[in-house]
């Protein structure tokens, strides 16, 4: 599964859908799978009392009612002990009934998250049995999911498709959904005429029905485990390709029939890349990709049909923005890596999830070549070194299995491999892994069967190398200094480990490579540092002083490094490749704005431009600012170009401005031109603004791209006024994707949270009628708007949604409750109390006067009662 960093606290995942393809295209910002619960205490894998043969699922989905009904046969026998009863994962489930044959059921008992089987006798080891149960799911709140008229879409993009990873399946079918169990499957599924099924393995049969129905049979006849087990059903765009004998199709919803192509131009040649660099054929029967709308990860790797979210499909003109290779050659790989061999628990899923980041990087040198791999690299160590994670990657204390599914598993564990490779050599790798892949095929893994494999085709130990990267965490952070001794002739490298040492991260040892530019030799004369203490020196006779130094010049060590080359060394480290030109745009300053600017016009490598681009804008001076607006011109590269909007916009000058406002007349990338609006977000008050921002957010786009900018540039301007027209365009955008609704959500309640804002009682009213959206998603966005509004009156709504008795993990009823947090909070806030205290001096300022003015009538009047008194 390919999903973009970072967990939070409890396992809940925020996942963004990158922007273009040099970032990890992974996942939409949607509600995702949640933990049953959360379960303390270290993670071992399950015992295995059954193995289970085969699974075979019947059923009928009711689209107009979000539910699915059949029944779930597994065939299985008991291991090595008699088995009295066959406890099966089931959440939700309505359970009709259930038979069996090869035993006798006595009873069965649904609990909170098992359905458990007791039989009148218990089975004997090796004995073949089967089990069906007639069940049911309504509305399920995970592993199958309804895209439907009823929820707000296009009645051709009626779909249905499950999402099993990592333990979902349970939601919608019986099952032993556990990882470190493998058998086959067939699908069975009863949709209404015109429809598509799709599942794994192949077709057996397309039959019409005398109900109105038609009936697909697929059989997966090769073993995989749970969670790979797919269905989806809905009306496609299909095109077909083959890689050899193999066929290939890819599938998206109507809707997005224009974009189809630009998602399957690379399939087939990754696909016979993987081939030949694995030494693997692809195991399956077909390979299939299924466009699926509001998905919530960015793809899903299931046996034969990955399953990928429909709204990172894109328009041709958005020229380099975006591509979907890396999504597609990171599903593909894992056809072979968590597929055809599986993690045996999520405490190794890195071998999933590493294995196929790392083969997305090996494609990339495949396609754009030494450059591009070495880019990918830079990226995925920065993602390592911002997450600042010291947790191992073999890691058994999760709460929940999404917790396994961050920067350890994904970059972390891709950079593992490439420094494996690159201690072994490609050719010895290559021959490690293919042995690794054909000993467990069909089987569950662990990290140590993979070092065993290495350890026995090199013969050499990696227990060091496995027990520092792999059980225990952080990376090595180095300080390097540099010294030259003319008299003899001597290099010095003075190596210190910085990093914060703790049961968990410890020193490393780790042979780090060092390159010398000597004059007259054309290549760098490579040599290599052991390092293994807090702080060496190493020492390097040369035949001459070195014009450049560079650590690790070929990029095969994990590490933070701290090393500035001396000034003259820089000049030459500009001249050098893309990973020595990015490093020295790092460290130019001030004094060096014509040679940031230089690179920002002349580099030949678009990511060296777009660093140039920041580095200037950083800087901000008259010069850097001037080198940065005449490098904005002719840049062929979109993603440059972004880059240069972005850089503009953090300068907010009257220049920036003027060019980022020129940019956007003649502009014809949306992704661009919508970075620029939004751009706009800092000029409130300008006329010419505000009635280009009201012209976009009437516009239409493709997934409502422009639209989207608008409303973020109307946020930041916090314009009021512009709420009437926000909440009648957000009245005729119904289709907008989850993390969509979010923005826009979020955008109309803060430009009405203030108290005395006129349209502040419309738009709770709109928001609180989303709140029973079928959508889960528009569900969060409209309970966390809420709180963004901070309308007291919005209680009445949010406060029912706490009152759920589910001990599962809600993430609507979490969004409520921190929203009645917000909301509670707001009302005892240090202003609020200050306004309640300053009337409650008033008051009582007013009752002491009241007070004087009564004992004043009071004394006025006892000389009258006096006298009439004496009167009387």
């Amino acid at each position: 599964m390919r999903i973009t960093l970072m967990i939070l606290a409890v396992g809940l995942l925020t996942l963004e859908a990158a922007a273009d393809s040099t970032e990890c295209l992974h996942c939409n910002k949607h509600f995702l799978p949640q933990p049953l619960k959360l379960i303390p205490g270290r993670k071992y894998a399950r015992d295995r009392r059954a193995d289970i043969l085969h699974v075979k699922l019947d059923v009928t989905p009711d689209f107009a009612k979000r539910t699915i009904s059949g029944t779930a046969t597994l065939r299985f026998k008991p291991i090595a002990l008699p088995l009295n009863k066959l406890e099966l994962d089931a959440v939700d489930l309505k359970i009709a009934s259930i038979t069996a044959s090869g035993a006798q059921v006595a009873e069965h008992q649904v609990t909170e998250d098992k359905l458990i089987i007791t039989f009148a006798k218990a089975i004997a080891p090796d004995a073949e049995a089967t089990v069906t149960v007639t069940y049911s799911a309504v509305q399920p709140d995970h592993g199958l999911y309804f895209r439907t008229p009823e929820m707000g879409y296009k009645a051709g993009d009626t779909q249905v498709w499950s999402q099993g990873e990592a333990e979902e399946h349970r939601f919608w079918f019986p099952s032993y959904d556990y990882p470190n169990e493998r058998f086959t499957s067939e699908v069975i599924c009863h949709v209404p005429k015109g429809m598509q099924v799709i599942s794994n393995g192949t077709l057996q049969s397309e039959k019409p029905g005398n109900d109105g129905l038609t009936t697909f049979h697929w059989l997966q006849d090769k073993p995989h485990v749970n969670y790979l087990i797919a269905m989806t059903a809905g009306y496609f765009h299909k095109l077909e390709d083959k890689a050899g004998n193999l066929p290939l199709a890819m599938l998206v919803p109507p809707s997005h029939t224009a974009q189809a192509s630009n998602a399957f131009t690379d399939t087939r040649k990754i696909i016979e890349f993987y081939q030949k660099e694995i030494g693997v054929p692809f195991a399956w029967d077909k390979y299939y990709q299924v466009y699926c709308l509001d998905f919530i990860a960015g793809g899903m790797e299931n046996t034969s049909c990955t399953f990928e979210a429909a709204d990172m499909l894109f328009n041709s003109d958005t020229e380099q923005l975006r591509s979907l290779h890396e999504l597609d050659a990171h599903e593909t790989a894992h056809q072979w890596f968590g597929d055809l061999v599986t993690c045996r628990d999520w405490s190794h899923l890195w071998l999933n999830e590493g294995f196929a980041s790392y083969y997305t990087i090996l494609y990339e040198e495949q396609k754009l070549g030494a450059d591009a791999m070495k880019y990918a690299l830079w990226k995925e160590a920065q993602q390592v070194f911002q997450a600042n994670d010291t947790r191992p990657i073999v890691w058994r204390d999760y709460g929940d299995p999404m917790q396994q599914f961050d920067s350890r598993a994904y970059p972390k564990g891709a950079w593992v491999l490439h420094m494996l490779r690159s201690q072994l050599g490609p050719d010895l790798y290559r021959k490690c892994i293919r042995t690794y892949l054909e000993r467990h095929r069909n089987s569950i893994v662990r990290t140590e069967d993979l070092q065993d494999v290495i350890e026995e085709i090199s013969g050499l130990s990696f227990d060091q190398f496995f027990d520092q990267w792999l059980f225990h965490g952080g990376v090595p952070e180095l300080k390097i200094d540099y010294a030259w001794d003319a008299a003899s002739k001597q290099a010095r490298i003075t190596v210190r480990q910085t990093q914060k040492l703790s049961e968990q991260v410890r020193l490393f040892r780790v042979p780090l490579p060092v390159g010398f530019a000597i004059p007259g030799q054309k290549e760098l004369l490579r040599v290599k540092a052991d390092v293994s203490k807090e702080v060496e020196d190493f020492y390097f006779p040369l035949p001459a002083q070195p014009e450049l130094v560079r650590i690790d010049p070929d990029y095969t060590v994990l590490a933070k490094v701290a090393f500035t080359p001396p000034g003259p060394m820089l000049d030459k480290q500009l001249q050098s490749d893309v990973l020595g030109r990015l490093l020295a745009i790092s460290t130019l300053d001030d004094k060096h704005i014509d040679k940031l600017g230089k690179a920002l016009r002349e580099d030949a490598f678009y990511a060296v431009r777009a660093e140039a681009a920041k580095a200037l804008a950083k800087i901000a001076e008259p010069e850097a600012r001037a080198a940065l607006i005449a490098g904005s011109s002719n840049q062929p590269d979109a993603r440059v170009r972004r880059t240069v909007v972005q850089s503009l916009a953090a300068l907010n000058t009257t220049e920036s401005q003027e060019t980022l406002w020129k940019m956007a007349q003649s502009g014809k990338n949306p992704d661009i031109l919508a970075s620029i609006i939004e751009t706009w977000g800092a000029r409130p008050g300008n006329s010419a603004v505000a009635a280009e921002l009201r012209k976009y957010l009437k516009a239409t786009s493709y997934n409502s791209a422009l639209q989207l900018a608008a409303i973020r540039a109307l946020r930041a301007q916090d314009d009021e006024s512009a709420i009437p027209d926000l909440l009648a365009r957000l009245q005729s955008l119904n289709d907008l994707r989850g993390r969509d609704a979010g923005i826009a959500f979020d955008a109309v309640a803060f430009l009405a949270r203030r108290p005395t804002n006129a349209q502040r009682d419309a738009v709770r009213e709109f928001l609180s009628a989303k709140l029973t959206d079928p959508r889960p998603s528009w569900r969060i966005a409209s309970a966390k708007a809420l709180g963004t509004l901070r309308d007291p009156k919005a209680l009445a709504v949010l406060e029912p949604l706490l009152a759920s008795g589910n001990a599962r993990i809600d993430p609507v009823r979490e969004a409520a409750a921190k929203s009645v947090q917000d909301i509670r909070a707001g009302l005892e806030s240090p202003a609020d109390l200050k306004k309640l205290w300053d009337r409650v001096q008033q008051l009582q300022k007013q009752a002491e006067e009241q007070q004087k003015e009564l004992e004043t009538l009071k004394k006025k009047s006892q000389p009258a009662a006096a006298e009439k008194k004496a009167g009387k």
